[in-house]
């Protein structure tokens, strides 16, 4: 989970509620600001805080997306998520990827051009998933490069005009970056029913179908 400015408590709350054992990474991405508050937060629910710089834009994009797959295999964990501060946790999941995949919410059709997304589809962020085969591979396959997804981006994780935009602006899109490397590297990118991640209404779960949904900003407001 990355932190920037923000509030976990209440998703953690609930990530240890369902997963009380499991390896949580905290990356305050160069907040220093609030890194006294998240070393509190990362003793008061048991995960390990990486104080790292700031690596969320354009020139460091491949930098960030490496930071947290290696961070992944430090434990000896089968599978690695990446979630967010407002991605709410209701229940363990009921099954996981059999077969190396990066794995989540497929999308197709971008939610600000409604562009086609292009190849591969994206795994939405707020949860994107991925087996140990998928974090090593994609880190051993040479696709995280400045010159691959800085200099060349537009003809490898840019791929619409919702990436164009970011692009343009000196920023990025993590996920689209993400999913493209997964697929450079020879991997699949998967469908989880039990994942539902969108851009920015969270769909209804009251008979709890999914195992996590995504997005829910008075999340990083407080307990609810």
């Amino acid at each position: 989970m990355h932190l920037f400015r923000t509030r976990p408590e209440e998703a953690l709350r609930r990530l240890r509620a369902a997963y009380p054992g499991s390896r949580i990474v905290l990356i305050s991405d160069g907040d220093e600001e609030n890194l006294g508050r998240y070393q509190a937060v990362a003793r008061e629910y048991g995960a390990h805080l990486f104080p790292g710089e700031h690596l969320y834009r354009l020139e460091t994009c491949h930098l960030f997306v490496e930071r947290w797959l290696r961070l992944a295999l430090e434990g000896p964990e089968r599978f690695a998520f990446k979630i967010d501060p407002d991605t709410r946790l209701w229940r363990r999941f009921s099954w996981l990827p059999g077969i190396p995949c990066g794995f989540g919410t497929l999308e197709t059709v971008t939610v600000a051009y409604g562009d086609r997304v292009g190849h591969p589809p994206n795994i939405q962020g707020g949860c994107i998933g991925a087996t140990r085969e998928v974090v090593e591979g994609t880190l051993a396959a040479g696709v995280l490069t400045w010159e691959k997804c800085v200099r060349d981006a537009r003809s490898g994780w840019c791929r619409n005009r919702d990436c164009v935009h970011v692009l343009e602006r000196g920023k990025t899109h993590d996920d689209f970056l993400a999913s493209w490397a997964i697929d450079a590297a020879g991997f699949p990118v998967l469908q989880h029913p039990e994942i539902a991640s969108y851009w920015r209404n969270p769909v209804p779960n009251g008979d709890l179908r999914f195992a996590v949904t995504h997005p829910h900003k008075g999340m990083e407001k407080g307990p609810q």
